[in-house]
């Protein structure tokens, strides 16, 4: 939200009256009128706790102590909001540091490990400013930094201690000035709102820069990589013009060229590792403000995660397009885990011999009736081999494809990897030559469920989740019937949407129960090929062969286990080649979404169709693409192993106990918070619960005499410590779990501001008609984080109360970085009517917005008495 306020140049004009020289003579005339009346409106305003105020913004009327280095640094709290201003010299409104710059803002504070440091600037600083954090240890050396362009930067730290913590401009830029917000305690980071940051704590080469440069510099592209390097002061060490280039500070002498070249202010010559990590970032910086640059990054270095073995998995891209190595990766266990599941793959057969699927299957059956469209010389019987289905191009051996992306072996050095390895397959074959006959594939259906069936047989354990990489036109009852049945025996039924890139139902994908898949290609968009419509759940990655978009010299189809009878065709007693091939189809959507299932299932059995349609319908499970929730292209959105995962983990439906909130941090001046103890999924018993620091202590509040759940009040003493930072570990134990907290408090140095600061305020009151500002008044904060303000003259009518401060003092309060507060709150504002008497009691809350969300905006302009009102994003011009 911005607010201008009225600013008066101080400037007094003087106007002489001339009398006509004429006669003289009396007065006259019509009286004046009686003068206004006027009133006061006065309250109290609140400054938000944990709030603090950089001590030498901009504002001249702003109260002022310089914290410009290491001996200037301001103490602040911890946890804390800070609202801050820097500015280059020459740059930003006029004000106390517009000529002579307020470059850094240094702060002193004692922090826990792992609390996080975050910077935040509002989108319109962001556009032509770069503003940087830097961490120092007590002894101002350099422990992290978070730089770069994005308009949120953080630093975790990694150690207890007193810290120093520098929030600076970017003097290398053209220009510079910005208000921020500086948060400790409070993780707002995401991953989108991370990109582009430069972080010193990050592992990466010193002296090493990933460099893509543009296209559009015809002279300079036809220059070897190594003069084009030359010219910006830096080596080549690989790449060439047209693609990514690896460039390299080098030594002493060719950093200064380099530093002259790219117009970075000259410093001590690099003499360590961190030192020279941090020159790095500084190239980096001003290797992206260059017109000629697509953009320049550290050369990061990556350690291994949960990545299988497989010698072609590099050539799986569609495990990474669904988070798939991040799901292993949580959850390491699953491989093992997953054994007990298990998919039925209702299809062609399977290659049991194939040497990446040996050992992945429970035994299954052959449903096939018909023995010319089986092809195996009889009808129904227990062996599920694919003889074949001897189409005009060859076997298309299409089960043994579905099945590898299921459950291929893996880590094994060799072939394919498996979306959940672990699994077991339960080959059950219903397709044959041409096809296969809705009655067999349901007699299949009912095996799978443990269901009675044409074999007169049931398997020793139903299988958890059914595949059905298959489909056609035309409703069937007797199919929704069993898929209904199926799933009554907690079966979580998968199907493909169709490959006629059509929105015509397809089933069994369309019955009411199973999820229906449709496809994408590399680049997430859904593929040519791909059904879509209304009955559309979820989309997984299905290729499109006629493309490699990943540059790796095979075609963007999905790459699985698969055999070749080729020879076989020509002479009977061939045998089938086991092979790998890459197939396009939602038929191969369908298993990725079936394996990531399996993954789910076997970190969470119990869950249940029902659960798993929710958190689908939640996105929980899901990547949002295409249109915001769901649409008929994806569904819910691109399948997201590692979510789902993380989902099936939280869903245990078994009795939890659960704390809130979930950590406590008590600042500097906290002395007791309630902490609400619960449970999940069913009761539990809480027993006494204990603190390891003598500081900390815990007393029953208001719980039920039983269970012991309920409220309990959370003590610290701090009587006894020294100034510092410190941690401790509060645990309740239940009969279900235990839940450990973290608390933490600090010490602060006596005589350190220990109440809460949101800054010199200006208090308007707003005609809420015209948005015109009425009427101002300035106030300053009390020793207890309050200001008493009132403001007089005023004429009866109504207003809106709005305050805030002005660090950037252009004149707008309640910009992004500057507190903002209104009567009753910035989310519910009252107006308030004077009649006949002042009125009192006005009193609200002010603070700084750490979500920098769009907010309320009057401004009013002194030229021509212009009246500018924003309300909620819509513009009126009055």
């Amino acid at each position: 939200m911005k607010i201008w306020r009225q600013f008066f140049f101080g400037v007094i004009f003087v106007l002489a009256a001339t009398q006509g020289g004429c006669g003289g003579g009396g007065g006259g005339g019509t009286p004046p009128p009686p003068p206004e009346k006027t009133y006061a409106i006065s309250g109290t305003i609140s400054a938000a706790a944990y709030t603090a105020m950089d001590s030498d913004v901009n504002d001249p009327a702003a109260p002022y102590a310089p914290n410009d280095d290491f001996d200037q640094a301001q103490p602040v709290g911890n946890p804390v909001a800070i609202g801050g201003y820097v500015n280059q010299p020459g740059n930003g409104p006029f004000g106390r540091s517009s000529r002579i710059g307020d470059v850094s803002d240094f702060y002193k504070v004692t922090l826990a490990a792992n609390q996080t440091i975050t910077l935040s600037i509002g989108e319109a600083d962001l556009q032509s400013n770069d503003i940087d954090i830097f961490l120092y240890d007590e002894g101002r050396g350099d422990e992290d930094s978070s730089q770069g362009s994005a308009k949120t930067k953080s630093i975790t730290v990694k150690k207890p201690g007193t810290y120093y913590i520098e929030v600076a401009i970017c003097t290398d830029c053209p220009a510079g000035a910005s208000n921020y917000t500086l948060t400790i305690g409070f993780n707002f980071a995401t991953a989108s709102t991370m990109a582009g940051t430069l972080r010193l704590g990050d592992d990466f080469v010193p002296g090493d820069i990933v460099v893509q440069f543009k296209d559009d510099n015809r002279s300079l592209n036809s220059a070897s990589a190594a003069s084009r390097a030359q010219t910006l002061g830096l080596t080549a060490k690989a790449g060439d013009v047209g693609r990514p280039m690896l460039l390299s500070l080098g030594d002493a002498q060719q950093r200064s060229r380099m530093r002259s070249a790219l117009g970075i202010a000259a410093t001590e010559d690099a003499a360590t590792s961190s030192q020279l990590k941090r020159e790095t970032i500084q190239a980096i910086k001003a290797l992206r403000r260059r017109a000629d640059v697509a953009y320049a990054e550290p050369n990061y270095i990556r350690t291994a995660t949960a990545i299988p073995n497989d010698e072609s998995y590099p050539r799986q891209w569609h495990y990474p397009l669904i988070n798939l190595p991040q799901a292993w990766d949580i959850t390491s266990n699953i491989p093992a885990g997953s054994k007990q599941v298990i998919v039925a793959v209702i299809d062609t057969g399977v290659l049991p011999d194939h040497p990446d699927l040996q050992g992945q299957f429970v035994p299954g059956y052959d449903f096939i009736k018909d023995p010319t469209s089986a092809l195996d010389g009889d009808g129904i019987d227990s062996n599920a081999d694919d003889p074949g289905d001897q189409g005009p191009t060859g076997s298309s051996f299409h089960g043994t494809h579905v099945a590898g992306t299921i459950a291929a072996t893996t880590n094994n050095t060799s072939g394919v990897a498996g979306v959940a390895w672990g699994a077991k397959v339960m080959p059950l074959r219903a397709l044959g030559k041409l096809g296969g006959a809705s009655y067999d594939i349901l007699q299949a259906v009912r095996y799978a469920a443990g269901l009675i069936n044409d074999s007169g047989r049931v398997p020793d354990k139903p299988a958890d989740i059914i595949n059905l990489s298959l489909g056609g036109s035309g409703y069937s009852q007797a199919e929704q019937d069993v898929f209904s049945q199926a799933r009554k025996q907690n079966m979580i039924i998968v199907a493909a949407a169709g490959n006629e890139a059509s929105s015509t139902a397809f089933y069994p994908a369309s019955y009411a129960g199973v999820i229906s898949v449709s496809a994408v290609d590399a680049a997430k968009n859904l593929a040519y090929y791909s059904n879509y419509g209304a009955n559309i759940d979820v989309a997984a990655p299905g290729g499109d062969s006629r493309k490699d978009i990943n540059g790796d010299g095979f075609p963007d189809g999905i790459l699985s286990t698969r055999g070749d009878d080729t020879e076989r065709r020509k002479d009977s007693t061939a045998p089938i080649q086991y092979t790998y091939s890459f197939l396009q189809g939602t038929s191969m959507a369908t298993p990725h979404v079936a394996g990531v299932i399996a993954l789910m299932k076997a970190v969470n059995s119990k869950l249940t169709p029902d659960w798993v349609d929710t958190q689908l319908i939640n996105g929980k499970l899901t990547q949002d693409i295409g249109d915001s929730g769901r649409d008929d292209k994806y569904g819910h959105g691109l399948i997201d192993a590692s979510k789902a995962v993380v989902a099936a983990q939280e869903a245990a439906p078994t009795p939890t106990l659960i704390t809130s909130p979930s950590m406590l941090n008590f600042g500097l001046t906290s002395t007791e918070i309630d902490l609400a103890v619960g449970s999940i999924g069913g009761a539990v018993t809480v027993y006494a619960p204990t603190g390891d620091a003598t500081w900390l202590s815990v007393t029953e509040k208001s719980v039920d005499s039983s269970t012991k759940l309920g409220v309990y009040t959370v003590k610290v003493d701090r009587s006894s410590l020294a100034v510092g930072a410190y941690s401790a570990t509060l645990t309740f134990t239940s009969s279900a779990n235990t839940v450990a907290l973290r608390v933490t408090l600090q010490v602060g140095t006596p005589g350190a501001a220990t109440s809460p600061d949101a800054g010199y305020h200006y208090v308007l009151l707003i005609d809420p008609a015209t948005g015109e500002v009425m009427k101002q008044a300035t106030v300053g904060v009390d020793a207890s984080g309050q200001y008493r303000y009132s403001v007089t003259g005023v004429a009866a009518g109504t207003y809106q109360v709005i305050a805030g401060s002005d660090s950037n003092n252009n004149q707008i309060i309640c910009d992004p970085g500057e507190a903002c507060g209104s009567y009753l709150t910035l989310e519910q504002p009252k107006l308030v009517t004077i009649t006949d008497s002042g009125l009192g009691g006005i009193d609200f809350t002010t603070g700084f917005d750490t979500s920098l969300r769009a907010n309320l905006s009057v401004r009013t302009q002194q030229s021509g008495l212009r009246r500018i009102t924003k309300v909620k994003g819509r513009t009126w011009q009055r």
